[in-house]
């Protein structure tokens, strides 16, 4: 398949996906995975700096801190698939734990190429750490690492940024067990979650004085006329975090 067909059969699944999500009853929505075109992913780099939205920095304290006790409970010889990887600088201390073991596989797993290529510069001179991103969605993505694995060889699954919590109940529970079918006896999954909030943290989380959320929420609009050829004024539209 040439990438110009690849590229068309992405569009087409994406102008379905705009479709069916703006013409359905009820509340109106778009998947959240479109948010990541390049301008998106610059923007949610951004987001991760602010002071009002601690998960980057809670999960990297975290990781830095026990990167050594949590791969002590993984079974040799071990690959790490993540989904969602973003620029993987907090994936970096995993690494580098796993790497002083043995020859480490990282496989990033990410819908934008604009951060896939961010999470190769971090990551991709890590000694002992071969990196082979997947552009694809999450398990889509984690199928084709999974069968590409040897005989004896277990998976890490990373899961991180509370990312669990974009999802719904239901969806949420679907999602898990999808992961568990695709998984083995010996495998793991790490996952991170935010504990609950007040109100106001979480607003200031989502919705910053600065407005670089808005920004980025507003730009899956600006992404829909710059690839569909939809004609969304930006101006009639604001950012709202409920």
């Amino acid at each position: 398949m040439s990438s110009q067909t690849a590229q068309q059969l992405v569009l087409s699944d994406f102008a379905l996906d705009v479709r069916d999500g703006l013409t359905k009853t009820g509340q109106r929505e778009l998947p959240s995975k479109y948010l990541y075109d390049e301008v998106g992913s610059e923007l949610f780099e951004a987001i991760c700096l602010l002071p009002e939205y601690g998960l980057t920095r809670a999960d990297t304290r975290l990781l830095q801190k026990y990167a050594n006790e949590i791969i002590s409970q993984m079974p040799l010889p071990t690959h790490v698939a993540e989904l969602g990887s973003g620029s993987g600088k907090k994936t970096r201390y995993i690494l580098e734990a796993l790497a002083c073991r043995r020859q480490t596989f990282y496989y990033p797993i990410e819908i934008s190429p604009a951060a896939l290529a961010a999470c190769e510069k971090e990551l991709g001179q890590l000694d002992c750490v071969s990196l082979v991103g997947y552009e694809k969605p999450y398990l889509e993505g984690l199928r084709a690492v999974a069968a590409r694995r040897e005989a004896g060889e277990h998976l890490c699954v990373l899961f991180l940024g509370s990312t669990i919590g974009n999802f719904d109940r239901p969806a949420a529970d679907d999602f898990l067990r999808q992961v568990r079918e695709i998984l083995q006896p010996g495998d793991t999954l790490l996952l991170g979650t935010d504990f609950e909030k007040d109100v106001n943290t979480q607003l200031l989380a989502y919705d910053d004085p600065v407005g670089v959320t808005a920004a980025f929420n507003l730009n899956l609009l600006a992404r829909l006329n710059r690839e569909l050829g939809a004609d969304f004024h930006l101006r009639d539209f604001r950012h709202l975090a409920l």
